[in-house]
């Protein structure tokens, strides 16, 4: 075999800059310079007191919305028929009866029974049945587009909640720590840098 001696640097096959995904105060950091993790492994936790509470309170905002409905306030499944809620069928009932009224009032003004100016009060009275209604109608379609805002707002909550783990994207050592316990980071802060070294990959950089 042969031998080339050479001059050169070893450089890192990958690396990257972990930061944190939401704002918060450093819980603690489980990691330190040349310390070996693995992919997915937490390194960092941020303080999640405050993100479990907006957890909780998008639940409960979800329990009210599905109230309103007239669903369980604890179920999951948001479908829901307007014509079969108490707000619609009330506003159909006086609608119907609204209708009858004016379908017989009519019947009268033609046989001469009644005046015109007592069918016309009673044909308003339809008309604001109706647009009654529709408004009653339109309102159970504006709580169901509140349920689902409620559900994406609960959704996020979570998604927040879980980012307070800060978790390595891939199997490395510790380079650099760049935050410490009890620092309030922002979001996007960074925490530490990792460098993975491939011993299949490493190239050499010579001058």
């Amino acid at each position: 075999g042969e031998t080339v001696t050479a001059n050169g640097t070893l450089a890192a096959f990958d690396q990257t800059t972990v930061s944190v995904k939401v704002p918060g105060r450093l819980k603690s950091i489980g990691v330190d310079l040349g310390t070996v993790v693995s992919k997915g492994q937490v390194i960092a936790q941020v303080e999640s007191d405050d993100y479990k509470l907006r957890v909780q309170q998008a639940e409960a905002s979800i329990a009210q919305a599905r109230a309103r409905l007239g669903l369980a306030p604890d179920g999951t499944d948001d479908l829901v028929d307007p014509e079969k809620t108490a707000t619609v069928r009330q506003a159909r009932a006086v609608l119907d009866e609204a209708r009858f009224n004016r379908d017989r009032a009519q019947k009268l003004v033609e046989q001469g029974i009644i005046a015109k100016a007592e069918f016309d009060t009673v044909n308003s009275t339809f008309k604001v049945a109706e647009g009654r209604y529709q408004d009653a109608y339109e309102e159970i379609r504006n709580r169901q587009g509140i349920l689902a805002q409620r559900r994406s707002e609960l959704a996020l909550a979570r998604q927040q909640l879980k980012d307070t783990s800060v978790v390595a994207p891939l199997d490395g050592i510790i380079q650099e720590k760049r935050a410490s316990a009890g620092e309030y980071l922002a979001a996007g802060a960074p925490v530490v840098n990792i460098v993975r070294m491939d011993p299949l990959r490493l190239r050499a950089e010579i001058p």
